[in-house]
């Protein structure tokens, strides 16, 4: 079974997870991503691939490809691998075709905003590596924990002014006489940090967006993009968080209202109980481990599609006294395998 990500880690950790149950089932598993995410796919137990994903998979010929539908090699590998694929639809983006046979949707439903009839459910889980975390992150706050990541840091003027908004919320925080907590980059350790929080800022993205609603925290969205700011409101309308723009001038007013958001966040409200109670149904949803034998399922019904045209091929090809060659799939993995280091 092939797995064929992106560039986003939070899509990359998602995906980590169902590899790992498929291999503890018995699969093998081989994963494509970005450079930067090999040593994560390889601290999982996992063996990742440093050839390009569409000629590993022409050349390792895989049962079954589940791909990022946001990445363009990913969903070039998955239309040409000629086998089922599975997919995980995106929050607010729109993916790339071609369609999977199944989708499989982390998303709980009460911020879905167009559902996918025949997907999958899954819990929006993501994996993480046991690491050693800072001793202070691992006991309850005394003050109330805001989080606050996906600050822009690039030089664009729309970049800049989302930097002073962040900027200007971190003052609210601590002008309340909260514990403020910045993190950079897109690989956190969630279950760390988000146990000990009530708020979690942020710029739309589907990874924290996912791991907030999982622990049950509430949700101040900045919106970097058209489909960010989808997801901001589908997040107001479920009553779990707001979402602001920086359309409002910076003045004393406007930080103000940015007090009195947070605060409404924070501690009262019908935002908390709703966030909470989101977190308690994503915890009834099923486990990328239940997923195996649906996933076992498919497989079998394909192969057994295929078996019956290749014996329909094989008697037409027949002679008398020849012998029906068996399906050489191994030996054409290896030769495809080894074509692939000789050029490399």
């Amino acid at each position: 079974m092939l797995f064929s990500a992106g560039l986003g880690m939070p899509a990359v950790l998602r995906l980590v997870l169902l590899a790992r149950e498929l291999q503890t089932a018995g699969h093998e598993v081989r994963f494509t991503c970005a450079a930067r995410a090999r040593h994560r796919v390889a601290r999982a137990g996992l063996v990742p691939v440093l050839a390009d994903p569409h000629r590993f998979s022409r050349a390792w010929r895989p049962d079954l490809v589940v791909y990022d539908p946001l990445c363009t090699d990913s969903t070039a590998t998955a239309a040409g691998a000629g086998v089922p694929t599975l997919a995980y639809l995106p929050y607010v983006h729109e993916p790339l075709p071609p369609q999977p046979t199944v989708w499989i949707d982390p998303c709980p439903a009460l911020i879905r905003a167009r559902p996918e009839p025949d997907a999958w459910p899954v819990s929006c889980q993501a994996y993480e590596v046991p690491g050693q975390p800072t001793p202070w992150l691992t006991k309850l706050p005394l003050l109330p924990r805001v989080c606050i990541t996906g600050v822009p840091t690039g030089t664009r003027p729309e970049d800049r002014r989302r930097a002073r908004l962040f900027h200007r919320v971190a003052e609210a925080v601590e002008s309340l006489g909260m514990q403020l907590l910045v993190l950079n980059g897109d690989d956190h350790p969630w279950s760390l940090v988000l146990r000990g929080s009530v708020l979690v800022v942020h710029g739309g993205d589907e990874g924290v967006v996912y791991a907030a609603a999982r622990f049950g925290v509430s949700q101040l969205v900045l919106p970097a993009g058209e489909e960010e700011l989808r997801a901001g409101q589908l997040i107001e309308q479920a009553g779990i968080g707001r979402c602001l723009t920086g359309d409002e001038p910076m003045d004393s007013l406007s930080m103000l209202r940015l007090r009195f958001h947070i605060a409404e966040l924070v501690n009262g409200g019908r935002v908390l109980p709703a966030a909470a109670q989101l977190g308690t149904s994503i915890a009834r949803m099923p486990m990328p481990a239940d997923l195996v034998p649906g996933i076992e399922a498919l497989l079998g019904r394909h192969e057994g599609r295929q078996g019956g045209r290749q014996e329909v091929q094989r008697a037409g090809r027949k002679e008398p006294g020849q012998e029906v060659r068996r399906d050489s799939r191994p030996e054409s993995r290896r030769e495809g395998l080894e074509q692939i280091r000789q050029e490399g």
